[in-house]
């Protein structure tokens, strides 16, 4: 199971790589440049300011992941052993055995747990955006 979690990571690895470097290139370089003319440690500046900035972009890509990871089947299908229940491996071998409805009843729930978990992504980027992204509304009064 570790194996099909890395391949997973590193098969969709540059979409989420290019989606992190792009929120972290849209931040002002003079946030670090304010941070060690103030000598505050490079660790306080990300942990303070970098990450509560980018943390929207950081649920977006376990989004990703996670949807992408519960529906790919390109390489998962050469490293499941016997003793890994995999449910896109599980629809294909049902429709190999002439069972359609099941196979079809199959993709329902991974379609329906993938709907389920991208609401649960979106309550919490939802509330990632309440509690870091109040400088992007403006001042309220």
């Amino acid at each position: 199971m570790a194996l099909l979690i890395v391949c997973t990571i590193v098969h969709f690895y540059t979409t989420g790589h290019l989606t992190a470097v792009t929120a972290l290139k849209s931040l002002d370089a003079e946030f670090e440049a304010v941070s060690a003319s103030l000598k505050v440690p490079f660790f306080r500046t990300f942990w303070r300011v970098t990450l509560p900035i980018c943390t929207p972009t950081l649920v977006d890509i376990a989004r990703y992941f996670f949807v992408n990871a519960m529906t790919t089947i390109s390489a998962v299908v050469f490293l499941y052993s016997p003793d890994t229940k995999v449910a896109a491996i599980a629809i294909l071998n049902l429709d190999e055995a002439g069972e359609a409805g099941a196979a079809a009843a199959c993709a329902m729930l991974i379609t329906g747990a993938s709907t389920v978990v991208t609401l649960i992504f979106m309550a919490v980027g939802a509330l990632v955006d309440r509690r870091t992204q109040a400088w992007r509304r403006g001042a309220v009064r």
